[in-house]
C-alpha cells in the first residue's frame, strides 16, 4: 500500500480512538518501556515529545527527569528544516511551535547533543522488519543520516499501527525495536 495511504489510514484510526482506551494503552507502553532493560541500561535519552493521537511520551519524560537521565527532545528550525537535540530539566522548559508541538524555548549551544543511548522516534506507521512511515516531513531521517549513532532506534506504538510489511525508500532510517502495550519487538536481522 502506498505510504501516503497508510498514513491517512492509521492517523485516523489513531484518531478516532477514544481517549479511554488511549489512556489506557498508554499506561501500558509506558510500564513495558520503563521496566525494559533499554530504559534501564540509558543514560542519554532523545524522546519525542507526544501531541495530538501519538502515543504518550509527557510521563515517560518526566519520569526520566526523576530517574536523573539525561533527556533530549527536538527542535525544529523551521528555516532551514532542520531538526536539533536539545537537553530539558523539566517539561516545562517546552513551548508550543508553529506546527502545535511541544519543544524547547530557549537553546543554549551546551544543551544540544548528538550521542545518545536511545532515540524514541514518533511514527505514523511500522512494520517488524523496523521500517517505519513518519508524517512525511523527514526531520528524523536526514538527522539521523548526518549524526551516525550507537543509539538504539525505539518506536512506541499501538498494534494497529504495527503492519505486516510497509513500502520504504532507501533513505527511511529502520527502528530497531518497536513497543505496543503487549511486548517488544526486534526487527527481524536482514
Amino acid at each position: 500500500m502506498e505510504k501516503k495511504l497508510v498514513r491517512k489510514e492509521i492517523l485516523n484510526m489513531r484518531n478516532n480512538m477514544s481517549n479511554e482506551k488511549r489512556i489506557l494503552k498508554d499506561k501500558l507502553i509506558y510500564n513495558l518501556f520503563i521496566n525494559s532493560d533499554l530504559y534501564k541500561k540509558a543514560k542519554d535519552i532523545f524522546i519525542y515529545v507526544s501531541f495530538g493521537s501519538e502515543v504518550n511520551t509527557h510521563e515517560i519524560i518526566k519520569k526520566a527527569i526523576i530517574d536523573k537521565k539525561n533527556i533530549y527532545v527536538p527542535k525544529i528550525d523551521m528555516k532551514k528544516k532542520e531538526m536539533i537535540a536539545v537537553k530539558i530539566h523539566s517539561i516545562t522548559e517546552l513551548s508550543v511551535n508553529n506546527y502545535g508541538i511541544l519543544e524547547p524555548i530557549n537553546v543554549d549551544k551546551d544543551k544540544i547533543a548528538n550521542d545518545f543511548d536511545i532515540i524514541v522516534m514518533p511514527g505514523v506507521a511500522f512494520d517488524k522488519n523496523g521500517n517505519r512511515i513518519g508524517y512525511g516531513g523527514g526531520y528524523y531521517d536526514k538527522y539521523l543520516e548526518k549524526n551516525i549513532f550507537k543509539a538504539k532506534k525505539v518506536a512506541l506504538a499501538y498494534e494497529e499501527q504495527i503492519l505486516e510489511r510497509i513500502e520504504s525508500d532507501f533513505h527511511d532510517i529502520k527502528v530497531d525495536f518497536i513497543i505496543n502495550t503487549k511486548k517488544i519487538i526486534k526487527k527481524y536481522c536482514e
